[in-house]
């Protein structure tokens, strides 16, 4: 025989703490401030305006946004391979997954986490190149300290001081963690 679990008796404010992680956002934190943003962009943001999510870090974050937003949106993903370091003379390839157009739009990007600011510089770049009227940025966690570029997000929903490897809510370390409800810090060794 089997274990039956009732959903309903699941506590959804409830972090499930694993071993090496340490809570820096929870998911109560992160809910409020995502709807929080949500507002503030169908307010400013056109409703014709592009969402495009970098694959995979914020695809939870752009599904948890476009639904924090009280007017049709329009999304699309882009995913964007490093062909060598992280520096800023570092190449970029450019993939785009799903082909769409950007002529004319106004495109918000939407980043995981911005650390150095080289991809995000060079993608906007790519977007505005390719015909986009208006680039903006929106950072699920923006780190500053760590910036080798002059790219500032538009919006973010947190910014943090260096913070080692963060997982959860679509952020991957080693093909894992991501579907943690919760932002956290790998500690210890998985770090």
């Amino acid at each position: 025989m089997t274990e039956s679990h009732d959903m309903r008796d699941a506590d959804p404010h409830h972090e499930n703490h694993h071993d090496h992680v340490e809570v820096v956002f929870s998911r109560l934190e992160i809910a409020e401030r995502v709807n929080a943003l949500g507002r503030v962009l169908a307010a400013e943001l056109a409703e014709d305006t592009l969402l495009v999510s970098l694959l995979g870090g914020s695809v939870i974050f752009l599904a948890d946004l476009v639904r924090a937003i009280d007017h049709p949106v329009h999304y699309e993903f882009i995913h964007v391979e490093t062909s060598g370091g992280t520096d800023a003379a570092s190449p970029l390839a450019l993939h785009y997954p799903i082909p769409f157009a950007v002529q004319g739009a106004d495109v918000l990007l939407l980043k995981d986490v911005v650390t150095s600011g080289v991809t995000e510089t060079y993608l906007m770049q790519q977007l505005h190149d390719h015909g986009a009227a208006q680039v903006r940025l929106a950072a699920l966690v923006d780190i500053p300290d760590e910036r080798k570029t002059d790219v500032l997000p538009d919006y973010r929903v947190f910014t943090a001081g260096r913070t080692g490897t963060l997982v959860g809510y679509g952020l991957k370390h080693a093909g894992g963690y991501g579907n943690l409800p919760y932002i956290g810090r790998l500690t210890g060794s998985a770090g």
